[in-house]
């Protein structure tokens, strides 16, 4: 498995120098088209925020690491969690609209292209870009090195949504566990087949 840890590399000004334990592996979506995401960030707060994911999972399925998995940052926006997790982003633009024009548009107004949605009625939303099957195996084998690297139990949790004590578990949890209002990851991510698959030769 490459990893790419030049490319969308951050200062020492955007993460914590504190190596704390980690329990958990969090994935999100970029909600965004392209590295829309990484060049938000990039921007954010005059090039000081501490927002970062610690990984991104591009579209063609290559592994970005922006800081090393032992630190951390602000990603969550919860301090305890954010110093026991490691955070992965899937370029994904999450659920989409359909335009009069019959174009899909996320909340940006960024248009996905046609090929790559997906119809689902879920969370009161009917349309959603499509994950490439690229994405599902980087992230699986992302998930598993790290599961050996840090000690974290390699399950993915199996429902999206928020729950209180999320924080506790350990293991493979999405964004949207934390947050109630949060949709990321989207249905078109099976978190029962991608359970099945990590414990594939194990």
């Amino acid at each position: 498995m490459k990893i790419d840890r030049d490319t969308y590399k951050i200062d020492i000004k955007n993460r914590y120098k504190s190596t704390p334990e980690k329990t958990q592996i969090v994935i999100a979506f970029s909600l965004r088209k392209e590295d829309y995401h990484v060049t938000h960030l990039k921007h954010k707060e005059y090039g000081n925020t501490k927002k970062w994911n610690t990984f991104t999972i591009g579209r063609d399925g290559t592994i970005y690491e922006h800081y090393h998995p032992k630190h951390y940052t602000d990603f969550l926006g919860l301090k305890d969690a954010d110093k026991r997790s490691i955070s992965i982003v899937i370029e994904n633009m999450g659920s989409l609209l359909k335009t009069p024009e019959n174009k899909y548009v996320n909340w940006l107004h960024e248009i996905c292209p046609i090929e790559k949605v997906v119809e689902k009625k879920w969370l009161g939303h009917q349309y959603w870009e499509d994950i490439y099957p690229e994405q599902i195996e980087s992230t699986l084998n992302l998930c598993k090195k790290l599961c050996i690297d840090f000690d974290i139990n390699l399950k993915m949790i199996e429902f999206h949504y928020q729950h209180d004590q999320i924080m506790n578990y350990n293991g493979i949890v999405l964004k949207s566990n934390y947050f109630e209002d949060s949709s990321s990851v989207n249905p078109c991510f099976n978190l029962t087949k991608f359970n099945d698959l990590l414990q594939l030769n194990e």
